[in-house]
């Protein structure tokens, strides 16, 4: 068995930990292109691949995985798997895992220090070199009694809503399929317009693509926020060009989304002073995340390899 691994990190021995399960190459060259790893189609001998999705900007076309002979599994290093084929891997019997959960913790974080920083408006702070004013554009917002709607209850959801009741929030949600009855279900129009923070968890992939279009975002309030948790612009969820008009004239009161956008994408300009948070992509990147993230995707090449499967998807 060759198990191949499409990851950079140099701190962790993944080469070790899998020795006694195959052959194993470190494909390490940062390249984005999958075709680009020669390694892969060399010959027909059983593989799995394991890909640290990031670095091929999940991208993994159906063609080139035709094209590895003899693929037995592949290993995501995240949870989302839609950049894959995976009616073909179904049909052709190619295990597909992911490492869903891993990161849960920290995205969550990361999303109740952004809803934070736009109540207590740290991008007008930072616009203003931290000097104190008190005036109608630097007055804040408690969270206490607030009413947080979630858009998508899955891991991350889950955990968000249970940090918001810590914090004394109204917690109310839409998902499509998930239901709690630890916290209020309502339509998204009713969530969209009753919410004073919103905060979208919907996995970013061709089926949600626009799902908050402009209709939807013109259900918010004026004096709502709105957080992207999965995400930076341009990926397709979220009309993020509306979003940013609406903070711009006054009609939403704050936007919290990561830099991580879509390459081709085109940035709108944003307004002097308005309360617009766009930090570094570092949602997932905690010690604590990325060991679980280690640990949960050598777990998986080696069930793949054992045939004892763990967070098998197909």
């Amino acid at each position: 068995m060759k198990i191949f691994l499409i990851e950079t990190n140099k701190d962790y021995d993944y080469v070790g930990k899998l020795k006694p399960y195959g052959d194993v190459t470190l494909l390490n060259s940062g390249e984005k292109e999958i075709g680009k790893y020669k390694e892969l189609f060399e010959d027909e001998e059983p593989k799995i691949v394991g890909v640290n999705t990031g670095i091929i900007e999940w991208k993994f076309p159906v063609e080139e995985i035709k094209r590895i002979k003899n693929l037995v599994g592949i290993a995501s290093k995240s949870s989302w798997v839609f950049y894959l084929d995976m009616d073909y891997c179904k049909k052709n019997k190619i295990i597909v895992t992911n490492i869903a959960g891993a990161n849960s913790e920290s995205v969550a974080e990361y999303a109740i220090w952004m809803m934070f920083s736009l109540a207590r408006k740290l991008p007008i702070q930072i616009g203003k070199d931290f000097k104190t004013e008190t005036n109608k554009e630097t007055l804040q917002t408690e969270i206490v009694g607030k009413a947080m709607g979630i858009v998508g209850l899955g891991n991350i959801g889950i955990r968000i809503g249970k940090m918001g009741k810590g914090l004394g929030m109204k917690v109310s949600y839409w998902s499509p399929k998930t239901r709690n009855k630890d916290y209020e279900y309502k339509s998204i129009e009713s969530l969209l317009k009753e919410s004073d923070f919103v905060f979208n968890c919907v996995e970013a992939y061709e089926k949600t693509k626009n799902f908050f279009s402009k209709e939807k975002l013109f259900l918010l309030r004026k004096d709502a926020y709105f957080i992207s948790v999965m995400g930076g612009m341009g990926w397709g969820p979220e009309d993020n060009d509306h979003l940013v008009k609406m903070v711009n004239e006054d009609k939403l009161a704050g936007l919290a989304i990561e830099n991580e956008h879509e390459p081709k994408y085109k940035m709108p300009k944003i307004k002097k002073a308005k309360n617009v948070l766009i930090p570094g992509a570092y949602a997932y990147f905690t010690k604590e995340a990325q060991a679980r993230s280690n640990e949960m995707w050598v777990e998986s090449i080696i069930g793949i390899a054992t045939k004892k499967y763990v967070r098998r998807v197909v």
